[in-house]
């Protein structure tokens, strides 16, 4: 009776699954990133954070005032934080074209970010809002070192953060200068490099 070797077949699946990673791993530098929607890599998110993903937001009219309005909102509650949605609510109206400027930004600094094969395969995946948020927290956690405060911005995520929080002195009689908060600037982590302690 022939039977079948179910052990056999798992080790057979299990070395074509390694050897399909390590090739996947062959395909991008250190620091890239694959991005994968459908089942398969759709784009590559560069090692670095190019710095012309950012000029698509320059010239857009009220846009400062609009961001600062969003995070009051996120960190404000009750009266406070109806008084900020209520001032979002008066920027749109006072400038119509904003949230489409903002989706057509958006759209930019992505083929941008991801090049325009991999933004026209990404959307050709037809991927949904959630979708692009989780793009968005992963991207900024990337190249922002943790994205602090981001999360508040657009909801909460399935996956953990190890975000750290700078601290302030419990006393204001200390004598001593407070150092100025670690991570102020962007940070870019290497997939090659140790992990700091």
């Amino acid at each position: 009776m022939p039977g079948i070797d179910l052990d056999a077949a798992r080790k057979r699946r299990l070395a074509a699954a390694a050897e399909k990673a390590r090739a996947a791993q062959a395909e991008f530098t250190v620091g890239e990133e694959p991005v994968v929607l459908g089942g398969t890599t759709v784009a590559t998110l560069p090692a670095e954070l190019p710095l012309e993903v950012w000029q698509p937001l320059i010239g857009i009219p009220y846009l400062p005032l609009l961001l600062r309005n969003l995070v009051e909102a996120a960190q404000s509650n009750g009266e406070q934080q109806a008084e900020a949605a209520s001032l979002i609510v008066d920027v749109l109206a006072s400038e119509p074209g904003l949230p489409a400027d903002l989706i057509a930004a958006a759209g930019e600094m992505g083929r941008r970010l991801l090049g325009e094969d991999g933004y026209g395969r990404l959307m050709a995946e037809r991927p949904s809002h959630a979708d692009v948020l989780e793009l968005v927290r992963y991207a900024w956690s990337k190249y922002m070192g943790g994205g602090a405060g981001l999360g508040e911005l657009i909801g909460p995520s399935a996956s953990p953060s190890n975000a750290g929080t700078t601290s302030n002195p419990t006393s204001s009689a200390s004598t001593t200068s407070t150092p100025e908060a670690s991570g102020d600037g962007p940070v870019t982590l290497d997939s090659s490099a140790p992990a700091a302690s």
